[in-house]
């Protein structure tokens, strides 16, 4: 990725993300923050660190169901896309992209696809 591909990027992120916290992020529909009860979970608690210019791990804490809304989901997916791509993504999703290439699942198992075994 380059320094211009990842300025747009990141822009892109900012407009969206800056433009659904004024509109207002519905955190209740969101599994995690309802699980973890903390804001930090909630699609907004991860909108207003990502608005601040951070980009880290915590972007892996959101389950992508869209329960938030498609523009923060959009931002959420972009966001890690800069992860991928500058080499700091988490070791399980490094695990489950190399699962995918070589076996056709997340799971790394070898399925017999005729009998699901």
């Amino acid at each position: 990725m380059t320094e211009t591909e990842e300025h747009n990027l990141k822009e892109e992120i900012e407009e969206e993300i800056s433009k659904a916290l004024k509109e207002g992020i519905d955190n209740e529909g969101c599994a995690v923050f309802r699980t973890m009860r903390k804001e930090s979970y909630s699609p907004r608690g991860r909108a207003i660190i990502l608005n601040n210019g951070f980009y880290g791990k915590y972007l892996y804490k959101c389950s992508m169901c869209k329960a938030c809304g498609d523009s923060v989901c959009n931002s959420f997916q972009k966001a890690r896309q800069v992860l991928v791509l500058k080499g700091e993504e988490i070791e399980e999703n490094k695990k489950m992209l190399e699962n995918l290439k070589n076996y056709g699942n997340i799971y790394g198992e070898k399925w017999n696809i005729l009998t699901l075994e």
